[in-house]
């Protein structure tokens, strides 16, 4: 855990382009909702937003703590995000399938972030969306409102775009919900948000990292991409010929699709295999990529091998096919011969 927990700072620090920015003031993390009285039924955002106070920043890690009795957070919606880069997707905990009150999430901004532009109507300083909804209680069937708090915890942090990524100074502010009963129907905001996303995640790339660069003997992927509508849900990888090890490559061999995160230790630490990763926003749009790992000296002999035998294998039974065309056609002339020379003697 603590290698890949290293291997993810390294593709961090690899992305983040470094400006010395020397200024110090108090950066804030915030909960903000548009209204903090909503009905217990529905489902609606409150986002975590940052106000970096003219600092400019190029990471973050939330940790977000609230009351899994009295709310439920269904999801938590990137697809706002200034965070391009994600060392930690938004993990909503649980235990034995339960909400445990806790959310983290951390990732980072190429070239840094350094607050909204003129001109921002104020959505543009958004690190991640929590999608809440009341948990109805039996108290409800004597109460009208309920009060419910969503907090920041110490978990949360923000590092400096100063070359060193220094932590920055914090402060945290925590969002307080009025909580009310309504006989209305139930309006789901987020699931009409994803509903109407068609679009596939962005177009991304696949870089090959070399285990000795980052403190390991292994092989890794790296890939990250963004989607605008509904966000990221999870990437998949496929490694199209992880155990041949390039030979015999005519022969059809199962591939499957793998649950994956970045980066992504290779099945085939040879790189003989060509390497698909999907994207899938959380409606389902899919983003596929590929990339074929530049071919050793070894594979490229062994897979002209391969081709050479194949040619001769195919030359050496056509040539056996020829030749008992040949030795058939012979036997026939003999045979024809042999019964012309019967006939004239019978004469």
């Amino acid at each position: 855990m603590r290698r890949l927990c290293n291997i993810s700072l390294f593709f961090i620090a690899t992305y983040l382009s470094v400006v010395p920015y020397t200024t110090v003031y108090a950066v804030q993390i915030l909960l903000d909702t548009t209204e903090n009285t909503q009905n217990l039924s529905d489902t609606f955002y409150v986002p975590v937003r940052i106000d970096t106070q003219e600092e400019c920043i190029n990471a973050v890690s939330v940790e977000v703590a609230y009351n899994p009795e009295e709310i439920s957070i269904q999801d938590v919606s990137t697809g706002d995000s200034v965070l391009t880069l994600w060392t930690q997707f938004p993990l909503i905990q649980k235990h034995e399938g339960k909400e445990i009150g806790r959310v983290l999430f951390e990732g980072g901004i190429p070239g840094g972030y350094c607050g909204r532009v003129v001109g921002d109507p104020g959505q543009t300083n958004i690190l991640a969306k929590l999608v809440v909804t009341g948990v109805r209680q039996q108290e409800f069937a004597t109460e009208t409102s309920r009060v419910s708090q969503i907090v920041l915890g110490p978990g949360t942090k923000a590092y400096r775009h100063d070359g060193s990524g220094t932590e920055a100074q914090l402060t945290l502010a925590g969002s307080t919900l009025l909580l009310t009963y309504s006989s209305s129907s139930p309006n789901n905001l987020w699931l009409s948000d994803v509903r109407e996303d068609t679009i596939a995640p962005e177009l991304f790339e696949i870089t090959l990292v070399e285990g000795p660069s980052v403190g390991s003997n292994k092989h890794y992927i790296a890939f990250n991409t963004t989607d605008k509508q509904s966000g990221i849900d999870h990437y998949e990888v496929l490694e199209t010929d992880p155990d041949r090890f390039g030979f015999l490559a005519w022969t059809p061999r199962e591939s499957y699709w793998l649950i994956a995160t970045s980066p992504y230790e290779l099945r085939d630490q040879n790189l003989h295999s060509k390497i698909l990763v999907k994207a899938v926003d959380k409606n389902g749009n899919e983003r596929i990529v590929t990339y074929t790992p530049p071919m050793s000296p070894l594979v490229e002999l062994a897979q002209s091998y391969s081709f050479l035998l194949l040619v001769g294998v195919l030359t050496l039974i056509a040539f056996l096919l020829l030749y008992k065309i040949i030795q058939r056609k012979r036997r026939n002339d003999v045979l024809k011969n042999a019964a012309i020379i019967e006939d004239d003697h019978v004469a």
